[in-house]
């Protein structure tokens, strides 16, 4: 009764003890050694015995999958304030959110609890404070998006801090003009290659990265009017791909969409 409470039914060595034609009860001794000291018992107290344990180890199993799910509940109980506009890169924020399905609240730019009063900026449910759209990004990752370890991590992160280190150079920079993004270029081909063998930037499904990334990318035809893309193909397969998602229209608009959709080429 006491190896099932405890949960030990999900060992075979449990299952086979209580199934066992005669079954045993441990002694005190043996419950500390994790073992059961064989002692005969009638077949109608030894079903009592197991009906028993099954009853409370399922009890305890709907009681913790309760208390998980009150939990993520909790989580998402209460929207995250984001202060920002649609003029600046508070839409970044917004399209992971509606992606990945969290709870948020928008907030005029003015005031910004951002220590330099720039927006964008998130207020959690909890009070926490986070500036920085990237930054941003990677604290809703970390808080819903499922990441366990620092390696799974680090497949997004790297992505998250190219957009915002690299990318945007390549893409706004001011030795960079609107024609020069389908120029020959090292981080753009590149990037073409990596689209070459898959549709989205890590492990072939939309993330986090690729909200970061293509923010960026789908933000040129918008700025900098048609685009030329016939050498990349498969980044531009890629802007639209992304521009298509229902999230992403909700975030930057329709006519942000339309523009990535219409006027490149490739």
């Amino acid at each position: 009764v006491w190896l099932a409470a405890a949960g030990l039914l999900q060992d075979s060595t449990a299952f086979a003890w209580l199934s066992a034609p005669r079954l045993v009860s441990p002694t005190a001794g043996s419950v500390r050694l994790g073992l059961a000291a064989e002692q005969p018992k009638t077949a109608s107290s030894g079903l009592g015995a197991t009906t028993c344990a099954l009853s409370l180890a399922l009890g305890a199993s709907l009681a913790a999958l309760g208390a998980r799910r009150q939990s993520r509940s909790k989580t998402r109980l209460f929207a995250a304030r984001l202060h920002g506009s649609q003029q600046t890169r508070s839409p970044l924020v917004n399209w992971y959110c509606y992606e990945a399905d969290i709870p948020l609240e928008m907030r005029d730019p003015r005031p910004s609890p951002h220590p330099f009063g720039q927006v964008p900026c998130l207020v959690d449910d909890g009070g926490v404070e986070i500036f920085e759209s990237g930054a941003i990004l990677l604290y809703l990752m970390d808080k819903y998006g499922g990441i366990n370890t620092p390696e799974d991590r680090a497949k997004y992160t790297k992505w998250v801090v190219f957009a915002n280190a690299t990318l945007e150079s390549v893409c706004f920079g001011h030795k960079m003009s609107g024609a020069e993004i389908a120029k020959p270029g090292r981080t753009m081909d590149k990037l073409e290659e990596i689209l070459s063998n898959s549709e989205y930037l890590v492990d072939n499904t939309f993330s986090v990265a690729d909200v970061a990334v293509c923010s960026y990318l789908n933000y040129v035809p918008v700025f900098f009017g048609g685009q030329n893309m016939s050498r990349r193909p498969n980044v531009a397969a890629y802007m639209k791909r992304c521009a298509s998602r229902p999230a992403f229209v909700k975030a930057f608009g329709q006519g942000h969409a339309e523009a990535v959709m219409t006027k490149i080429q490739g």
